[in-house]
């Protein structure tokens, strides 16, 4: 485990009060306009579907459903609202991850955070930490990683979502190093899926699998 490992004491080592406010200032930016696109997706077809399949056993809980009324448990609120926040394709693109780095990030960070009473700086802090995770292996990766066929949002991301759910829940660095070592058996997502519903499921799937990283 020592590459997850040496990730994990970077991310636990960050604080609020060392990032720049340039930094800030582009992730308060992410935040509206990764909620703005999930608004506006949330009533396509495939977060309808996701809804309609994910809300049918899932139970009441402190988590919203993003362009709803309804609450649920965190997994399956950052499942639906990464579909909804990928659905229309308009969310942020980022070179490191030749993808969208924040729709893998925020539906995690608002569904984790609604449950632990998370801060807006505690939240800001989970940002920069998991697009620096993401970021950093997908520097290492790309664009060979993207030539190979597989869809970085997704399989990238999934580190992101892992990194800043361990930083929400202030995760040692031992146990960060395990949530991205679990991560990595939970990375999934194939170009051959542009095109169809499952690109924005893609997004759903590797928010949700970032939080359910943390289970162990």
């Amino acid at each position: 485990m020592g590459l997850a490992l040496e990730l994990g004491k970077r991310i636990v080592a960050m604080r609020f009060e060392d990032l720049p406010a340039e930094a800030l200032r582009w992730a308060k930016i992410s935040f509206v306009d990764t909620m703005g696109c999930a608004f506006a997706g949330a009533e396509e077809e495939a977060p309808r579907i996701a809804r309609k399949v994910l809300m049918r056993t899932a139970q009441t809980g402190p988590s919203w459903v993003w362009g709803t009324r309804l609450y649920t448990q965190p997994m399956e609120a950052a499942n639906i609202n990464g579909t909804s926040a990928h659905a229309l394709d308009y969310d942020d693109c980022g070179n490191s991850i030749a993808g969208h780095p924040s729709v893998p990030l925020l539906p995690a960070i608002f569904a984790l955070g609604e449950e632990l009473g998370a801060s807006g700086r505690d939240a800001l802090l989970a940002y920069v930490a998991g697009f620096e995770a993401q970021g950093r292996i997908g520097r290492a990766v790309n664009t060979h990683h993207y030539q190979k066929g597989w869809h970085p949002t997704a399989t990238l991301g999934v580190f992101g979502a892992a990194a800043a759910s361990a930083k929400l829940l202030k995760l040692s660095a031992e146990q960060t190093g395990t949530a991205l070592a679990i991560a990595a058996s939970l990375a999934a997502g194939i170009k051959a899926n542009f095109g169809t519903m499952v690109k924005p499921l893609h997004a759903g799937q590797c928010a949700r699998n970032g939080l359910r990283s943390e289970e162990h």
